[in-house]
């Protein structure tokens, strides 16, 4: 009769492990190169013999006989973002995953005390390295918008919103009548893109100079609130 070492595992016992790994290696305990090596092990690991002992040396991991499943079949608890990937906008992964909470933070998507896909999730949906999610979440924090809790996950501590809600409902609202409006007038997505970033380069030189503007194209974060 195999042990239950021989078993061989599934994708969410190999993402749970990974998981771990990532977040040793989020608060230093793993170096670059030793927690590459891990995961790669983890993602190519056929049975529970081939994951015992990537967690080994690790605080408060020991060296299970096998990674117990996530709970609720492997899905985490919902956050309020959906990360989407543009492979053709030439702008890095990692960045992409910034901007796209800096965004929702902008647009009140986002507040504090919401919590981040965690990074075995994102890496899940979008099949791209986990060192790429780290990249981004450390960014974040770097930049004061977020912190991590050990054994939780990234959490939003800070915000970005200039403009109340209902302020903002008008604005979204007044906007999807422009581009109905340009729609109609035969501009297609590019056109729009074009039209509205010419109007508003415009719109910040008659107030003065675009080094006034706030929330600059460059993605840099302005003083958090």
């Amino acid at each position: 009769m195999y042990s239950g070492q021989h078993l061989r595992v599934s994708d969410a016992e190999r993402e749970a492990v990974t998981d771990r790994l990532a977040e040793h290696f989020a608060a230093g305990r793993l170096g670059q190169a030793e927690f590459d090596d891990r995961v790669e092990r983890a993602i190519s690991a056929r049975t529970r013999a081939d994951l015992s002992g990537l967690l080994a040396g690790l605080p408060g991991t020991g060296t299970p006989a096998g990674p117990e499943l996530p709970r609720g079949g492997g899905s985490a608890p919902g956050s309020p973002i959906d990360f989407r990937l543009d492979a053709a906008s030439g702008v890095p992964t990692y960045l992409q995953l910034v901007h796209q909470v800096e965004h929702a933070l902008r647009l009140g998507y986002l507040k504090p005390g919401d919590q981040l896909p965690k990074v075995r999730d994102v890496v899940a949906s979008l099949a791209i390295n986990p060192n790429t999610v780290l990249k981004a979440y450390k960014e974040l924090e770097v930049k004061g918008l977020t912190a991590g809790r050990p054994g939780q996950g990234t959490f939003i501590q800070a915000t970005l919103g200039q403009v109340a809600l209902p302020e903002l409902a008008g604005l979204h609202k007044a906007l999807l009548g422009w581009l109905g409006t340009a729609d109609a007038a035969g501009l297609d997505e590019d056109g729009m893109v074009a039209l509205f970033t010419s109007a508003l380069r415009d719109f910040y030189e008659r107030r003065g100079g675009a080094g006034t503007r706030r929330g600059a194209a460059s993605g840099n974060t302005e003083g958090v609130a």
